[in-house]
């Protein structure tokens, strides 16, 4: 029980470099499309779709600001997900980066659901101008738990196939694995957008109210105070019991 609390103050350790890398990354200058692209460029990015651990370390929780297009037609609504204590949606929008063929995930906001009808979608501002997304880069679009598969085969959501007309409300527990047209490439990172905006009167209707990112290191310091609290506890039940109790009783 010693060797676990010495175990869980090592991952609170863990924990909080973790954080102090994080804020430092806030702190620096957020990169464009640009930096992005020389990412990709410069053979950085493998086949498979994914970056090499120590250039997906360099992009995590820098700060962004990328010019691009909404490609609105591939929109995914993500439900059961809360803001103030009100149910509704978050919106998730690929955005091609201006003048180039890559595509990344944006996490653009939070939008409430219908109260009668949870499968009316709400009318967003869309438009294909060039738009300038703020935000960080983050490793995906926000998940929650759910049974069973929630995506499928990589395919365009507005394909004409059967599984392009199942997901023909958008509506869906995580972000499907959606698939572009040659040459676009999806990024393998996502973006929080996280541009200041005023309540309801954002542009584009959505709210950005997000949660600061918990390190969870209070939780290991708990933890390790329990199994602390437990050695003590058998400590002084074993001084009792074998060593105390059995001389009175001798006495």
């Amino acid at each position: 029980m010693a060797s676990l609390g010495v175990w869980q103050l090592q991952r609170a350790t863990a924990k909080e470099a973790i954080a102090l890398q994080i804020d430092r990354k806030s702190k620096l200058e957020p990169i464009g499309n640009l930096a992005i692209a020389s990412a990709v460029d410069d053979g950085s990015m493998v086949t498979a779709g994914r970056l090499p651990d120590t250039a997906m370390q360099a992009l995590l929780h820098r700060k962004v600001k990328l010019q691009g297009v909404w490609l609105h037609q591939h929109t995914v609504y993500l439900e059961n997900r809360f803001m103030a204590g009100r149910p509704g949606f978050v919106v998730a929008t690929p955005l091609q980066l201006l003048d180039r063929p890559l595509v990344v995930w944006v996490q653009r906001g939070w939008v409430a659901r219908d109260p009668r009808d949870r499968t009316r979608l709400p009318t967003l501002a869309s438009s294909a101008e060039q738009v300038t997304v703020q935000g960080h880069i983050m490793a995906e679009v926000s998940r929650i738990y759910a049974l069973g598969a929630t995506s499928a085969s990589s395919v365009p959501l507005d394909d004409n196939s059967a599984l392009g007309a199942a997901r023909a409300s958008r509506i869906w527990q995580n972000l499907p694995t959606v698939g572009f047209a040659k040459p676009l490439e999806v990024l393998p990172f996502a973006v929080l957008q996280t541009a200041v905006t005023d309540g309801i009167n954002a542009p584009d209707g959505l709210l950005r109210d997000w949660l600061p990112q918990d390190s969870g290191v209070a939780k290991h310091y708990g933890y390790a105070f329990q199994w602390f609290g437990l050695c003590g506890l058998i400590m002084v039940l074993y001084a009792w019991f074998q060593l105390i109790a059995p001389r009175r009783s001798n006495a």
